[in-house]
């Protein structure tokens, strides 16, 4: 539940220069740890920076023909462990060196992106359009887990270097918020984070990344990050 809070309110812009690292030294475990406990205040939030690679929705607030998806997070080795950082010192649990490097160590070779969406449907009709689309399209369902149009998310693809890797969704959700439609209502709707994690032997320090996705009814994305930009 502590990612919730910061679903749509972290999508914060900063900038940073460096290259995708396949694992991070003893110095750069140290580095993500402190960047990810310096953010560590209520007014400001987590600073997601270059990281964000595309971002569709501001916050709680719809435009006009607004896609499900607010947000895609490009997360390297580096960016994971300084989240992580940051939620724990958060929760008042701040990472130990021996836990930060442990962390690092899962990471390695790793490329995770997290995909910010919210339900295009209203929570009162949420079930309705479930099992709507649950007729045409099945779906596994998660147990002890709400259905929501999270179930809907299909693998995603990631090119580099000329190839092509798969990942399954890993769903965080759903949970709820009250946004502001075009027209200045407000309306309650489900949302959540998808998860794609790409297994790589070796992460790019330079060139260009491509997710491709859609979403719960099958709008296709395609996203482009420059590895170079990023660490």
């Amino acid at each position: 539940m502590r990612r919730a809070a910061l679903i749509l309110a972290a999508l914060t812009l900063s900038t940073l220069a460096s290259a995708v690292l396949p694992a991070l030294s003893a110095a750069q475990v140290q580095e993500a740890k402190q960047e990810g406990e310096a953010m560590n205040t209520r007014e400001s939030g987590y600073v997601v920076g270059p990281y964000l690679v595309k971002s569709y929705n501001d916050d709680l607030i719809l435009k006009p023909n607004s896609p499900e998806v607010d947000g895609v997070v490009l997360s390297t080795p580096f960016e994971r462990l300084r989240y992580e950082s940051y939620l724990a010192h958060l929760e008042n649990k701040p990472l130990s060196d021996a836990q930060a490097a442990a962390l690092a160590r899962t990471y390695a070779g790793k490329l995770v992106f997290r995909v910010y969406s919210h339900s295009p449907y209203a929570v009162d009709d949420e079930l309705e359009q479930w099992q709507q689309a649950y007729l045409t399209h099945k779906v596994t369902l998660t147990p002890n887990r709400e259905k929501s149009y999270l179930d809907f998310y299909k693998p995603a693809t990631l090119t580099v270097a000329g190839k092509t890797y798969t990942a399954r969704p890993v769903v965080d959700g759903p949970y709820r918020d009250n946004f502001v439609l075009p027209s200045g209502q407000s309306d309650f709707r489900n949302l959540g984070v998808i998860f794609y994690a790409f297994d790589l032997p070796a992460l790019p320090r330079s060139g260009t990344v491509t997710l491709s996705f859609t979403d719960s009814r099958g709008r296709a994305y395609r996203i482009q990050s420059d590895a170079g930009a990023l660490r």
